[in-house]
């Protein structure tokens, strides 16, 4: 019988052991997607509703939202450019069942001369916008970075999550992204 209670307190002490203390301290929110890995034969991000139409022929480039193998985790990200006419631009609207502190995600860039590159989260009640956040690349980031984007906390009541990427408006401009995940820390 003390043999059971010892093996039972070594399970117990391993199992307690084993678990992260990050794993406590925040939850991963999914976003669809999120890593940029699905594409589909045209191709064209899967998700995501873009503004990018690579069948299209037109006198100007009309691939905008690219896939790229230069990414920062998994083997694809996003790769926004602009077509000397129009910012390229990704939307990707879906169902969350918690509401999230932050956005996480890697960028790279070049930016130019007084371009700027956006990705903003919005959190939705039914349709209502609820809390959200942002950020602004303004500057040329030559290694994939870490981002976090604090979303404000003003109404705990949330359904849905709104991501919009934008790429810039200057002919050098090009913005990846890649990774995106909500992250809701515990307190």
């Amino acid at each position: 019988m003390a043999t059971s209670k010892n093996i039972l307190a070594v399970i117990f002490i391993l199992t307690f052991f084993a678990c992260k203390k990050e794993d406590l301290e925040q939850e991963i929110i999914s976003v669809p997607n999120g890593d940029f890995e699905f594409w589909d034969n045209a191709p064209i991000l899967i998700t995501w509703q873009t503004n990018s139409c690579p069948p299209c022929l037109p006198p100007y480039e009309t691939y905008i939202v690219q896939k790229d193998n230069d990414a920062a985790h998994g083997q694809f990200a996003a790769k926004f450019i602009y077509n000397n006419f129009y910012s390229s631009f990704a939307i990707n609207k879906f169902a969350i069942a918690l509401h999230p502190t932050h956005l996480t995600g890697y960028i790279k860039s070049t930016i130019d001369n007084g371009d700027t590159a956006l990705i903003q989260i919005d959190l939705f009640s039914g349709n209502t916008i609820m809390d959200h956040g942002s950020f602004y690349e303004t500057s040329s980031t030559a290694n994939y970075t870490k981002i976090e984007i604090p979303i404000t906390q003003n109404n705990s009541i949330v359904d849905s999550a709104s991501i919009r990427i934008v790429g810039g408006n200057k002919p050098n401009t090009i913005f990846f992204v890649d990774n995106l995940e909500l992250i809701r820390k515990n307190p």
